[in-house]
């Protein structure tokens, strides 16, 4: 529920419903000490020792899950462009070694691998929830392609450019498997909430920590809102490789396309 949430939304909307939760809770933490303040009495300070102690912890804590976070999104992110040009180069060797094939299967594997090539294009550049028609429709040419490239190995002019031609097409299917799996692969789920939450619970404690805020300490909470806010949003925005503002490049295979029609 929380990953087709995140994956719909704009980015915009996410940061804003962040930027907001977060000033609520540092409102509900202020009057939380305001009210204990009020109950214990003016000459005390509501319990008040040790919460600068707790707050500089539960911040230096946050900033170090929002680390481990943005390191598992731009781990998957880099997978995720690092295969696209896999795909693109194996797609290409492939292409070449179909000239080791006799026709028609030569024709015929050629044909095959320039409309598998369109597809995962079409897959690269399609939103999150358009992305299991196309997957689908890859793994059945990938079917045909083993097909037509079991054919290939025995109709070349020479024997040992068999093997050759029958691996180039298995890296095809090999990585075309991969890059289907790793755009799956998002960041856990309950890792986004704990983290999102931590992140509340910091504000609360924020708030609580300051009964009655000054100016600039007014300010500064809501410079470190917007930060911590934008920090959230690069990390789900690096977990929407097809729907967020930092994609990844189809470039490789728009490339290779282009090289067919040449």
């Amino acid at each position: 529920m929380i990953d087709s949430f995140v994956a719909d939304q704009p980015l915009w909307l996410l940061w804003l419903i962040l930027l907001v939760s977060l000033v609520v809770f540092e409102f509900l933490g202020r009057a939380l000490r305001q009210f204990l303040r009020r109950r214990a009495g003016a000459g005390t300070d509501g319990g008040a020792d040790g919460v600068d102690y707790l707050l500089s912890s539960v911040f230096a804590l946050l900033g170090l899950l929002i680390a481990f976070t943005f390191g598992m999104a731009l781990d998957r992110y880099e997978s995720r462009r690092d295969l696209v040009v896999q795909e693109a180069n194996a797609i290409g060797t492939a292409h070449i070694r179909t000239a080791f094939a006799a026709e028609p299967v030569q024709t015929q594997l050629r044909e095959q691998l320039e409309a598998y090539a369109r597809t995962r294009l079409a897959y690269g550049q399609a939103a999150f929830h358009d992305k299991p028609p196309l997957a689908a429709e890859s793994e059945r040419q990938r079917a045909a392609l083993a097909t037509t490239g079991i054919a290939a190995t025995q109709s070349v002019a020479s024997a040992p450019m068999g093997p050759a031609v029958m691996a180039s097409v298995n890296d095809v299917i090999d990585v075309g498997s991969a890059r289907e799996a790793i755009n799956l692969a998002k960041v856990p789920t309950s890792v986004v909430a704990m983290l999102v939450g931590y992140a509340f619970i910091a504000a609360f404690v924020l708030g609580y920590s300051q009964a009655m805020p000054s100016l600039v300490q007014r300010i500064g909470n809501g410079l470190l809102f917007l930060l911590l806010t934008l920090s959230l949003v690069t990390i789900f925005d690096l977990d929407r490789p097809a729907t967020g503002t930092i994609k990844v490049s189809q470039q490789p295979l728009v490339d290779l396309i282009r090289g067919f029609k040449n």
